[in-house]
């Protein structure tokens, strides 16, 4: 009786229902899904100069492209993968289908295919995974002017722009090779980049790297490091990015750093490179003789560096009294017979209580290393250095290494950048200044 209750209540409210208060379906199911493709193929060929699009990857970093679709499911496609891939466009086929919604499916070999290839010979990807990219992406929704897609697998935006006539002439005839080539040499030839920001009522400096190798785990990426306002405390941000004509898109939401969030790097003009936050604010890209964040934070055991070396010659446009007791070195190892030449010196934080310094010399046919070991502490930014002890290879040239043993002997040591006076040393150059004169200092450059 209950149930009839109800049915008879749910058929009075149905009767009450004005005709436009219930949906009609006047399509079928696959009408329906017909007219979606529809759609999404009409928005596909809706712009004659075809599109600009961006694809962050799961794994590695992010990427650009210029596509063109046409009727016969045909897409010309451009990438900044490689050299090819940048000038040299590539057709393959696409299609469209509807499962739960329509999907656009890139189903012969492009450029997009290599971000999956599970052969890492291949583009550099990972066993079996790749980068953990997509060929298969499904539509979310579409603008005047941009249509935007989203990985079926590993989630991430697909996202194309409208190309204007201008710009689809500058990808087909070379222009995409050229705006990376300028865009590369900018950091090229800018020393230690930075921006400047405001964070209350202080103007901070946040240094950047860009990697442009397609390297799994640190390629394509941007990132940021700096001192915050206490003037201690560091703070760092990573982003993946994709070229582009005009400049650069930062992927994945933009990089966040310091509450900031940068969604762009534009020319400004011919020379002038800025970075721009989601509200449009400018930060103009400058340059800076050694880098901003100071080298005690980073020259620890478990840090960033560890070894500060020199090779067989000391880094141009410095000026120290090391330069004078690495000469002699060299002069005394080219009097022995047979004579000696360096191959390298390296200071290096061995552990949290030892580090080593090593000479090695080259008789002709064998390299050998000598070693002094010493205990050391550090506090903030200067290191004190205790109980050397010397092995076999070093006694056995005691003479000859002596001007380097006193050198050490003579701490401690303030841990700082060194600055190049040639523009074309471009590494980072950490040293180890005598605390008693400072215009004393061993260097080199820094690594793990």
């Amino acid at each position: 009786m209950k149930k009839l209750f109800i049915l008879f209540t749910v058929l009075i409210a149905l009767a009450s229902c004005k005709k436009s208060d219930i949906e009609v379906f006047d399509k079928k199911p696959e009408e329906r899904l017909g007219q979606s493709i529809a759609e999404v193929r009409s928005a596909l060929l809706s712009s004659p100069s075809g599109w600009i699009a961006t694809l962050p990857t799961f794994a590695g970093g992010g990427y650009g492209f210029y596509m063109s679709f046409d009727e016969n499911e045909n897409v010309k496609m451009m990438g900044d993968l490689n050299i090819t891939s940048i000038g040299t466009p590539a057709t393959s086929t696409y299609r469209l289908k509807t499962v739960l919604g329509t999907e656009l499916i890139f189903d012969t070999f492009n450029y997009i295919s290599l971000l999956v290839d599970p052969t890492p010979s291949v583009f550099g990807g990972a066993a079996a995974t790749g980068y953990k990219s997509d060929v298969e992406f499904r539509h979310n929704r579409s603008t005047t002017d941009s249509i935007f897609f989203t990985g079926k697998k590993y989630g991430q935006p697909l996202v194309l722009v409208k190309a204007t006539a201008s710009q689809k002439t500058l990808y087909e005839g070379g222009g995409y090779k050229t705006a990376i080539d300028k865009f590369k040499a900018f950091f090229t030839n800018t020393k230690n980049p930075y921006i400047e920001y405001t964070f209350g009522n202080s103007t901070l400096k946040v240094g950047m790297s860009l990697d442009f190798n397609n390297t799994l785990v640190t390629g394509k990426r941007i990132n940021f490091s700096g001192i915050l306002a206490d003037g201690v405390s560091t703070a760092a941000g990573v982003a993946k990015f994709a070229f582009k004509l005009d400049g650069a898109d930062i992927l994945g939401g933009g990089l966040v750093f310091n509450g900031i969030t940068f969604v762009k790097i534009l020319w400004k003009d011919a020379s002038t490179l800025a970075f721009y936050d989601k509200a449009g604010k400018e930060y103009i890209v400058k340059s800076n003789p050694i880098p901003l964040t100071p080298l005690y934070l980073l020259f620890k055991y478990n840090g960033t560096f560890k070894k500060i070396s020199i090779g067989s010659s000391l880094p141009t446009g410095v000026n120290s009294k090391f330069n004078d007791v690495f000469q002699a070195l060299v002069t005394r190892l080219g009097a022995l017979s047979p004579k000696r030449t360096i191959v390298s010196i390296s200071f290096t934080l061995t552990n949290s209580t030892t580090a080593t310094l090593s000479v090695s010399p080259n008789n002709g046919t064998s390299t050998f290393v000598a070693n002094a070991t010493f205990n050391y502490s550090i506090n903030n930014d200067v290191i004190t250095l205790s109980n050397p002890v010397y092995d076999g290879n070093w006694t056995a040239r005691g003479t000859e290494y002596d001007g380097v043993k006193n050198f050490f002997l003579s701490g401690p040591f303030k841990i700082d950048w060194v600055s190049s006076t040639d523009p074309a040393n471009t590494i980072s150059i950490g040293g180890l200044y005598q605390v008693a004169d400072p215009t004393a200092y061993y260097y080199g450059s820094l690594s793990l």
